[in-house]
């Protein structure tokens, strides 16, 4: 019998270090793209792409696949579409440390809104009806709130990233994780309603869909 996916029991992170990219370089078009980068990195590190020649990898976040000295290849990011990926581009990765999250918890309201698609409309003299074309997608958000804490260390976190671009990872109990990339706007003023838990909200301005990364091998 199939088991249900659920997110019960899903663990909140924020990445609190700076957002320090390597300096950029050129991608190369494959399945797994091969960015020439002079590296540091590791199998399995994480990280967040950042590029003006491509727009569509702004924000997405992928895994070191392999590595060598002066190349990292990305696992899963396909850029053999010569249309969106013209060769010669360049893209910078920012590295997620792994000791660099704080964890978020107590979170009672967790959902995405946005995403949905933009369409226009045709209409011909000689044909009856009309005809519909997608134009894209809405922007998206991520919207979340937490348990007030007057001396949390989460608060701490929250109100030091507010305004800035931020990461939120999302861990699933089968090891597989959710990172959600965009601008933070944390309200530290708590929720006052009689009789119900006190809570903060916080609101993430994303960049583009959210990744969702298998457990690493």
């Amino acid at each position: 019998m199939r088991k249900v996916p659920l997110p019960d029991g899903a663990k909140l992170y924020l990445y609190t270090a700076a957002l320090t990219a390597l300096a950029a370089g050129e991608m190369s078009n494959a399945a797994h793209a091969v960015v020439t980068v002079t590296n540091t990195l590791e199998v399995n590190a994480v990280v967040v792409i950042t590029s003006d020649d491509y727009p569509e990898l702004e924000g997405r976040v992928a895994r070191a696949k392999a590595v060598t000295a002066d190349n990292v290849t990305l696992d899963g990011v396909d850029t053999l579409d010569l249309e969106k990926f013209p060769p010669g581009g360049s893209v910078a990765l920012i590295p997620l440390v792994a000791n660099e999250w704080q964890r978020l918890p107590y979170v009672p309201a967790f959902g995405l809104t946005g995403g949905d698609i933009k369409t226009g409309t045709s209409s011909y003299l000689d044909v009856p009806d009309d005809q519909e074309f997608s134009t894209g997608r809405n922007a998206r958000r991520l919207e979340y709130t937490n348990s007030w804490k007057q001396d949390g260390v989460a608060r701490a976190a929250l109100k030091a990233s507010d305004g800035l671009e931020s990461v939120h990872r999302l861990d699933f109990k089968d090891g597989s994780a959710s990172y959600y990339v965009g601008e933070l706007a944390y309200d530290d003023v708590p929720s006052t309603e009689k009789g119900a838990e006190m809570t903060t909200k916080s609101t993430v301005l994303l960049r583009g869909a959210p990744t969702n990364l298998p457990k690493a091998a």
